[in-house]
């Protein structure tokens, strides 16, 4: 193999905007004093004291000495990242390693032919398939002597890949937190997996993000806030944060920095108030002060996913929870179909580039029509579809592509986007009326099973909603 390959350490800034991003082509500014075309370039993330190589192959297709440019195109994704500082490498690849540590940012740095294959080696092999990859997941739960359908585990990967928050309703011990927890541990993030009991007092967000001690001039963190704080401290990789039975408490109480947060369509403006100016200031006075920031990032390689029950206990989830997340049912266990734990399949850490590679950022419009027109039938109720619906459905259907059938995916956002927002007495009655006979005549039976139920319950209890 000829010495083509070189390690191109890139500042931080430069990752998040062009290779965390997932685009196929990118410009880059370097003097590519001894780049040529059809060199590969290893991006390494170099960020203050760590460096690590990403799961991502490009190959040079133009140097523009004159201005200082490079363009590359996306040519191998691989499964995961290798972190310098790991020792578990092979002999071979430490000693290749040893030096990355006094490498300047934006240097390209020759890889010996002999070095390329354990390169390859270390950073996991290829990127599998996506069907592929879905069903290495239910492999691995399988093996643990869990069992979720197709439809299901597929449903839920889809639905944090368009979105980073899920909700999984139903009866207790249904395994909603169960599937979050398998989701992490199958692609290697057992450790970076937070299960957080909600409790019945959380009023407001200190639950989550601590607060200071104005008489101590110590700020109390959390779990959660430390956790997501080792999320931004290490955006290769990706973390899971479960809010165990969050309707145990009104969600936008304790939550509603986080929703609002999510709505920034850029990362860097994804931002929770953490400390005001002043208790900034008052920090800082302390003797032993902590490095806090003002402001905390929600990285993209965090996701969050909320189990609730519906009884008596629990909280009503308003349209601000409603319509920021996609809502997957738990009310039967297929007890005929749980396997018995066996020996776990071999596991890969999949990088949380890797994983994001996987996203598809161009909603398809297939199925406009049929969302304007469910509209208008909601209309009729004065309810209704805002443009964050409309995308997020859209969203989902373009990344579903080559897992489930465009009107299974479509069949499942009505169900889980929209029927969410149905609720009334009997005054909507008509309007169900209407809606039953569109899905029918639109072939969305998951739809029209589920609005079916909640006329149902309307006739006998003479209102109705979404919620069992």
């Amino acid at each position: 193999m000829s010495s083509n390959y070189y390690l191109l350490f890139l500042a931080p800034e430069v990752v998040h905007e062009y290779i965390s991003s997932g685009q196929a082509r990118i410009t880059l500014h370097h003097p590519a004093t001894h780049l040529q075309v059809d060199n590969r370039i290893i991006p390494v993330h170099a960020s203050g004291k760590e460096e690590t190589i990403l799961p991502v192959i490009y190959q040079i297709t133009s140097v523009n000495r004159n201005a200082g440019t490079i363009t590359l195109q996306l040519e191998d994704v691989y499964n995961r990242a290798i972190n310098v500082t790991e020792m578990t490498h092979p002999p071979v690849l430490q000693q290749a390693l040893k030096n990355v540590h006094s490498r300047m940012q934006n240097e390209a740095a020759g890889l010996a032919p002999n070095l390329v294959d354990p390169f390859m080696d270390a950073l996991g092999g290829k990127r599998m398939e996506e069907k592929a990859f879905v069903a290495s997941i239910k492999r691995y739960i399988t093996a643990r002597g869990y069992y979720f359908d197709d439809e299901t585990l597929a449903n839920y990967h889809i639905c944090l890949k368009t979105r980073p928050f899920v909700i999984l309703a139903g009866l207790s011990g249904t395994g909603k937190s169960k599937l979050s927890q398998l989701y992490a541990e199958a692609l290697g993030h057992k450790q970076r997996y937070l299960r957080l009991p909600v409790r019945p007092n959380w009023n407001d967000d200190r639950y989550l993000l601590g607060h200071l001690n104005v008489i101590t001039g110590e700020y109390v963190t959390e779990p959660a806030v430390e956790f997501i704080l080792e999320a931004n401290q290490d955006q290769d990789q990706m973390y899971f944060f479960c809010l165990d039975e969050m309707n145990l408490a009104h969600v936008e109480y304790y939550f509603s920095q986080f929703l609002s947060a999510m709505e920034e369509e850029r990362p860097e403006d994804r931002q929770i108030l953490l400390l005001s100016k002043r208790e900034q200031k008052l920090l800082e006075q302390q003797e032993n002060s902590q490095h806090l920031p003002s402001r905390l990032l929600m990285p993209t390689n965090l996701f969050f996913t909320g189990t609730i029950n519906v009884d008596e206990t629990t909280q009503s989830i308003s349209d601000k929870v409603i319509d920021r997340a996609n809502t997957l049912e738990f009310f039967t266990v297929d007890l005929d179909k749980i396997p018995q734990p066996t020996a776990l399949p071999d596991l890969i850490t999949l990088s949380s580039f890797t994983w994001k590679s996987y996203q598809v950022k161009m909603p398809d419009t297939t199925f406009r029509e049929p969302i304007i027109e469910i509209s208008k039938i909601l209309n009729k109720a004065n309810l209704g579809l805002g443009y964050r619906v409309l995308r997020d459905i859209e969203l989902y259907v373009a990344n579903s592509k080559h897992l489930l059938d465009p009107l299974v995916a479509f069949d499942l956002q009505v169900k889980q986007r929209i029927l969410p927002r149905v609720r009334g007495t009997e005054v909507i009655s008509n309007m169900i009326d209407d809606l039953l006979k569109f899905l029918k005549q639109n072939k969305l039976p998951r739809s029209e099973q589920r609005l079916d139920e909640m006329k149902s319950r309307l006739k006998r209890d003479g209102y109705t909603s979404f919620w069992r």
